[in-house]
């Protein structure tokens, strides 16, 4: 099963404004087994792959079990949006500048949401 799903930027982060469109591709096991989700919309992010928008799958299947759905994997991605996972960078270079230069950071991914997320 293969869905499209559509999520807002939290508010008071660089993703404000922005929507983002996530894929999300339910294996055979599901919901035994958590679904694979990635962006489609381009997103700098320290849990988020730049290129590919592979997400950190810690995220989503961290204490995944069959009681649980769409839903937890959305919230799921919409904390790591407002607090990032900073010891499971996908991308450490970003990570790197998010924990040596915050403002750089924030300004780049308010830059990427209103060039790729509106």
């Amino acid at each position: 099963m293969h869905w499209n799903a559509m999520l807002a930027g939290p508010e008071n982060t660089p993703y404000s404004g922005g929507v983002f469109n996530l894929d999300l591709q339910f294996p055979s096991e599901y919901p035994f087994k958590a679904p694979k989700v990635r962006f489609l919309t381009r997103v700098y992010h320290p849990n988020v792959k730049s290129q590919s928008g592979e997400i950190c799958a810690d995220v989503i299947n961290e204490n995944w079990g069959p009681t649980l759905n769409v839903l937890h994997c959305l919230t799921a991605i919409k904390q790591i949006l407002e607090q990032p996972d900073m010891d499971n960078p996908l991308e450490p270079e970003i990570a790197k500048q998010m924990h040596e230069n915050k403002a750089d950071f924030e300004k780049t991914a308010e830059d990427w949401t209103k060039q790729y997320a509106s």
